[in-house]
């Protein structure tokens, strides 16, 4: 696992703002989450695999809908908070496993449905992860997951990100189909991944179109929180001095002022909620 270069990003580069501001973040994503649940319909003696489970929030959710839950990421700090969540709900029917998805087939169960919301889009295989995934399906198994359509109709992160990246050391921008949120944004390449991968009946429509960041009453704060937990400006910010940071920070607050509706930041998003068969 170690060689997988997204272990260290959400080990060391962006982990870390995940789980301080997980509650926050929750809050923004559970829309989109909600999307995939709806199409999927899980019931109540089915088994569910949340792939890249992060802090554990959907993980816990569908452990209220489902007889077993396994909630699989390869973040250790995340995973910790995750088992915090389920300690603290008293949730028997549900577990983690730090895991790789890409590297080996990663369960000797055979799971109903696989669930992930934005958490399938940083395979350099994905022909091989989502084999793996299928693999731990039963035949007829249901996958569903969300992910983000093209960076430049995603303004919530572009917007902040690019804004900060005035101050910041940042890293190259990925190819369209390297890991990364933006690269299953094609619908027919993610079509052909997950037919090559064993998977038939693949939907693909339009998921939540907004993200809402936060209170506008504290712009340095929602600023904050979105540059640090982008994979691209989290590095950045690491890297940078506090000087540096402090004026990537207030950039992004001045950009993201501008978008500002009912009292809260509100920004375009484009996604996708995708389904398939085993």
């Amino acid at each position: 696992m170690s060689e997988n270069p997204q272990v260290k990003v959400w080990n060391d580069t962006v982990g870390g703002a995940w789980t301080t501001h997980a509650e926050h973040f929750d809050t923004q994503l559970q829309p989109f989450g909600d999307a995939v649940l709806d199409r999927l319909a899980v019931q109540p003696h089915e088994r569910v695999v949340d792939v890249g489970c992060g802090t554990g929030a959907t993980t816990v959710d569908l452990g209220g809908l489902a007889q077993e839950v396994l909630g699989v990421d390869l973040s250790v700090p995340m995973l910790a908070m995750a088992r915090q969540r389920v300690a603290a709900v008293r949730a028997t029917n549900v577990n983690f496993a730090e895991v790789d998805v890409q590297a080996a087939p990663f369960t000797d169960t055979q799971f109903d449905v696989a669930f992930s919301r934005f958490g399938v889009m940083f395979f350099s295989d994905p022909v091989r992860a989502f084999t793996h995934i299928r693999q731990s399906l039963i035949p007829g198994g249901r996958l569903g997951f969300v992910c983000f359509g093209d960076v430049g109709d995603n303004p919530f992160m572009l917007v902040p990100v690019m804004a900060a990246a005035a101050h910041l050391p940042m890293p190259p921008m990925p190819g369209p189909t390297a890991p990364g949120p933006f690269s299953l944004a094609d619908v027919d390449r993610t079509t052909g991944i997950l037919a090559a991968a064993g998977f038939s009946d693949v939907t693909i429509l339009p998921g939540p179109d907004s993200v809402t960041l936060g209170s506008a009453d504290d712009l340095s704060a929602v600023a904050q929180r979105t540059v640090e937990q982008n994979p691209m400006s989290g590095a950045g910010m690491m890297a940078a001095t506090p000087a540096a940071r402090a004026a990537a920070v207030a950039a992004a607050a001045e950009a993201l002022a501008a978008h500002v509706a009912h009292d809260n930041v509100v920004l375009a998003a484009r996604t996708w909620v995708v389904t398939a068969t085993a």
